[in-house]
């Protein structure tokens, strides 16, 4: 609690005030999550995968994000795809000519991981850069998550019961997984009708969504962790691991929130 009373207030201040400010917190949250990939597929594959390929590459992709955000038809068209075309080469070929000469395993790690966590990261960026709603589609990504999250675990706790998927995850319940979606479900509507002014139709279908992505990126991220024998990514937020332990959810909820709202903005709701 005192982790996230310390960090809530400054993510806040930094999405408020956007553009740079915002884009720096964003890359910060980047490049330590790029450092607990690397540190946690070294773990579990036992040789080093190419760090110029992981870290460069997973930059390269944020920094074309916030060129998207700021210049979006510019960057439209084949512009991002090629990019990730271009790390996912780079990654493969940077491993092959490594001693270990293990481009499959290393190389891949390399490039799954630049696109994994910066260029969900980027995601972000995005987001917050949509006009009108950027700022209210930030924070109700952000508020929906942190409801999910919480309602999961203290409702689970609460009443127990049979385990949503004890082979990824054990401690979570079909219990948890029920409280989380009903409390990031209210947040979300209420938020997104009440402060947010969305139409009622979409924040029906954004309270209805976010819930069950933020919990699946909590299982994809336990998943992970799991097949690594590791139990958190990382040590720098007491009580919660490391930025790929808090920001989990996150990492699915916002490019679904994103794109889901592009989508909407072509149906009649």
């Amino acid at each position: 609690m005192l982790t996230a009373l310390a960090g809530g207030p400054v993510l806040l201040a930094a999405a408020i005030a956007g553009d740079l400010w915002w884009a720096a917190v964003v890359a910060l949250l980047a490049l330590v999550g790029l450092l607990e990939w690397y540190g946690l597929v070294r773990r579990y594959l036992g040789l080093p995968i190419p760090p110029d390929a992981l870290i460069g590459g997973g930059l390269l992709l944020l920094a074309a994000a916030y060129y998207a955000a700021r210049e979006p038809v510019a960057a439209s068209g084949y512009g991002l795809g090629a990019l990730a075309f271009v790390v996912l080469l780079y990654s493969l070929g940077r491993a092959a000519a490594m001693p270990a000469r293990k481009p499959l395993a290393a190389g891949g790690a390399a490039a799954v991981g630049a696109l994994y966590v910066a260029g969900l990261f980027g995601h972000f960026l995005l987001l917050r850069a949509l006009e009108p709603h950027g700022l209210a589609l930030t924070l109700l990504a952000v508020a929906g998550a942190w409801a999910t999250d919480s309602g999961a675990f203290f409702i689970g706790r609460a009443l127990g019961g049979r385990l949503l998927a004890p082979a990824i995850s054990p401690a979570k319940t079909v219990s948890g997984a029920v409280g989380g979606w009903v409390s990031g479900f209210v947040v979300v509507l209420l938020g997104g009708v009440l402060v947010a002014a969305i139409p009622l139709p979409r924040a029906l279908v954004l309270a209805a969504v976010v819930p069950i992505v933020c919990q699946a990126g909590d299982l994809l991220e336990s998943a992970l962790k799991r097949e690594a024998g590791v139990k958190d990514t990382g040590r720098l937020l007491p009580g919660h691991g490391g930025v790929l332990d808090r920001f989990d959810s996150l990492l699915l909820v916002v490019p679904v929130v994103y794109y889901l709202w592009l989508l909407l903005q072509w149906w009649p709701l």
